[in-house]
């Protein structure tokens, strides 16, 4: 079944959820190479570099939403459809693991605290960048979030299309996880923040929204390869 969402209302929902600008050190920046790692025998990310840098923040991020999908590949005959059509009812932490529950998710609480984990990790970016948000506006902290966001990536969304089923495949399924960053530091590009059930929605939203992108993803390959293309 092919679901085609937008992430306009999570970025919307992520940008007002709170009410307090707590910006308070200088931008510092690294050239690092980036590695996004994850311990398959552990539900928690190990945040390897200092959030306190852009590229470390998007690091840690790119980390922790690594562990959300890892987390729910596990999952079995999850009722997302449910999820969809309850988020928007959802008002309380104990709401949001009672809907999980119910749509048959095993780990709610383990990716509760994912959700929580990756805004701690925004607050760290947020308090410790003061420059950032008084020396661009917010469209440029945008762009410059989502230039690293892709090159961490490697997303090239001027890449031409292949014929190859899998290449396809590949691209489309970073484009997922791009969307995903995106929605998931917006609070990062408005520079306001606090913690509340929003914010745990918010991410709740997020990945719902991320899992059935790659579903699509996932689907536009059998029927490539359904349809003659190369594996």
């Amino acid at each position: 079944m092919k679901t085609k969402l937008s992430i306009a209302g999570v970025l919307f929902l992520l940008a007002f959820q709170s009410c307090d600008n707590r910006a308070s050190e200088e931008l510092s920046s690294q050239n690092e190479t980036i590695k996004v790692s994850s311990s398959k025998g552990n539900n928690l990310a190990r945040l390897s570099f200092d959030s306190k840098s852009l590229s470390g923040y998007i690091s840690n991020q790119l980390a922790l939403q690594l562990e959300v999908k890892n987390l729910l590949d596990n999952e079995k005959n999850v009722d997302y459809s449910l999820i969809q059509s309850e988020l928007q009812n959802v008002e309380t932490i104990e709401q949001l693991e009672l809907l999980y529950k119910n749509a048959n998710i095993l780990h709610g609480e383990e990716l509760i605290s994912l959700y929580n984990e990756m805004n701690s990790n925004s607050e760290i970016f947020i308090n410790n960048n003061k420059d950032f948000y008084t020396k661009y506006t917010q469209d440029q902290r945008s762009t410059l979030i989502i230039e690293e966001i892709d090159r961490q990536l490697g997303y090239d969304d001027n890449l031409a299309a292949r014929v190859n089923c899998h290449a396809n495949f590949v691209k489309a399924s970073k484009r997922c996880m791009r969307n995903y960053a995106i929605s998931m530091t917006g609070v990062a590009v408005s520079g306001f923040f606090s913690f509340g059930v929003s914010t745990v929605v918010g991410g709740a939203v997020a990945t719902t929204m991320m899992v059935m992108c790659n579903s699509d993803a996932d689907e536009d390959y059998h029927d490539c390869v359904k349809g003659g293309g190369q594996p």
